[in-house]
């Protein structure tokens, strides 16, 4: 690992806190609201669960952004331009207000300033199944510098999504950077882990877990820890003020 490497952050439940299951209640509820003039949401939101499985599943030359628009517009039997319009209200409007799902980590504020002021490149390397602006409102949110990031993974510039390897390297070829010169910090095994098995050393924010898959494990680059066991494995000195 180089004295400096290039840090990829995961975003929810990492960066940032997630209340998981109020999320998971009202995000698909706000989607069903702004396409309610063109389909019932008793059946969209069934639909909009395949769509984000196939968007998972990007096997194309389309990003994640493109391809949603893409399936939405197919099987509503709309144009695109009607749906990338409804996605955009989604973004802006009804996802603005889930602010409260995501409440600020101060240990992770700490973290990614202490990385800032030694120069370190940092990334955030979230799912990107949902466009630009809802990261980097996540990110305002957790109170932490957008500056403070040289790439933002999003809908809109990536087309594969995690826990696929195809993501990660993806997400290399986008940085020019080879996987040695890496690392990733995040808090989901199965999402984060297979980060490790292209080589790059993987931190798991969290109490000690049996979660990760073999393949991952096997590879000996997961380390799991607090916010503290972080800032040491990253050579960042400790900040008494910091809170984990």
């Amino acid at each position: 690992m180089s004295p400096r490497p290039t840090v990829m952050w995961d975003l929810d439940g990492t960066l940032i806190g997630q209340r998981r299951r109020t999320f998971a209640t009202l995000m698909p509820a706000g989607a069903a609201w702004v396409f309610r003039d063109l389909v019932p949401p008793h059946r969209f939101l069934p639909l909009l669960r395949r769509t984000l499985g196939d968007v998972r599943a990007n096997d194309s030359d389309h990003t994640n952004t493109e391809l949603m628009v893409l399936l939405l517009a197919q099987r509503l039997g709309t144009g695109r331009d009607v749906v990338a319009d409804r996605l955009t209200r989604l973004a802006e409007v009804e996802f603005a207000r889930l602010r409260a799902c995501f409440p600020p980590r101060p240990a992770a504020v700490a973290t990614v300033r202490g990385l800032a002021e030694a120069g370190a490149r940092q990334v955030v390397a979230t799912n990107p199944l949902w466009p630009r602006s809802t990261v980097e409102a996540r990110i305002r949110w957790g109170g932490i510098d957008l500056a403070s990031f040289a790439f933002v993974t999003s809908g809109d510039t990536m087309h594969r999504a995690k826990p696929r390897l195809e993501f990660y390297r993806e997400l290399l070829d986008q940085l020019g950077a080879a996987a040695g010169d890496c690392v990733m910090v995040g808090n989901d095994p199965a999402h984060d882990g297979p980060a490790a098995q292209l080589g790059i050393p993987v931190f798991l924010v969290g109490p000690p877990t049996t979660g990760i898959p073999p393949a991952v494990a096997r590879t000996g680059l997961v380390t799991v820890g607090d916010h503290h066991a972080l800032r040491r494995w990253l050579g960042i000195e400790e900040d008494s003020c910091s809170s984990s």
